[in-house]
């Protein structure tokens, strides 16, 4: 008899290696550092209506009575806005600029905050159980991802439905079900250091992969990733190998648990 694998079964097995795709907005923390305009100075939306107001040809309207006092009010009402808006952008600046300044230092907290306002993976509770965010230096970050274990996130039973349109349950094979999850891990750590370089002005990002349970758990991939080198491929897996990492993985067994992983202290205590 012949089987067909279902469109929801597919399509749940195409969401465990896609969670890549989903781009976070990217933050310029130099720009947000940089004031809108000087201080005591022509804003841009008063200099914009001021131009607008010396450029009008006042001749085409002045055989009409009255009609250029109605515009020039139109004028000085519309730069007046202009000034107010101009006013609430520099303070919007002033409220923002010691947090911005913070984030370009690398001051541990402000990053931990900026993760949680602006990342967008922990908000897909499929991509990891939990993470821990440490600042090295303004250029290092160092994270620690927990992920979900094979058991919870790869199916066991794969759903099929027959030529007569029954639906039918077979397992999945081993090997099957360790390749998906290896790409299920590839695609979340690559979606958390799509995040992490969006949100924060880091130049290098350390991140581990974790598995296992609350009591019992050991990593299992380790990764350093350079942005300036980190070029995304549609495969997380090529993504990511590009890079210097530690992993065993075996078709037939899986992810092997990791004995030491990369750290910033030794890695950047030999380059020095």
């Amino acid at each position: 008899m012949t089987y067909k694998i279902t469109t929801r079964q597919q399509a749940t097995l195409d969401e465990l290696k896609a969670f890549h795709f989903d781009e976070c907005p990217s933050i310029n923390w130099v720009r947000k550092t940089k004031e809108p305009f000087p201080r005591d100075s022509v804003g841009p939306n008063e200099r914009t209506w001021s131009q607008k107001e010396s450029e009008f040809d006042s001749n085409l309207f002045s055989r009409i009575a009255g009609i250029n006092s109605i515009i020039n009010s139109y004028y000085r009402l519309n730069i007046n806005k202009a000034i107010k808006r101009d006013t609430l952008l520099y303070q919007k600046w002033e409220e923002n600029y010691p947090f911005a300044k913070n984030m370009m230092e690398g001051h541990q907290e402000s990053w931990r905050e900026a993760i949680k306002k602006y990342a967008s993976f922990h908000e897909n509770c499929d991509v990891a159980q939990a993470y821990s965010l440490h600042v090295f230096d303004s250029r290092t970050v160092e994270c620690d991802v927990f992920l979900h274990k094979l058991e919870k996130m790869i199916p066991s039973k794969i759903e099929k439905t027959t030529k007569k349109g029954k639906i039918r349950y077979h397992e999945m094979p081993k090997t099957k079900r360790y390749d998906l999850y290896q790409y299920y891990v590839y695609s979340c750590l690559n979606k958390i250091i799509n995040d992490l370089f969006a949100v924060l002005p880091c130049e290098r990002v350390f991140i581990n992969g974790v598995s296992g349970s609350y009591e019992n758990h050991q990593p299992i991939l380790s990764i350093v990733v350079v942005r300036k080198e980190h070029k995304q491929n549609r495969c997380p897996k090529r993504t990511l190998v590009k890079h210097r990492h530690i992993v065993t993985f075996k078709k037939r067994s899986g992810f092997y648990p990791l004995y030491t992983v990369y750290s910033p202290q030794i890695l950047l205590k030999e380059k020095g």
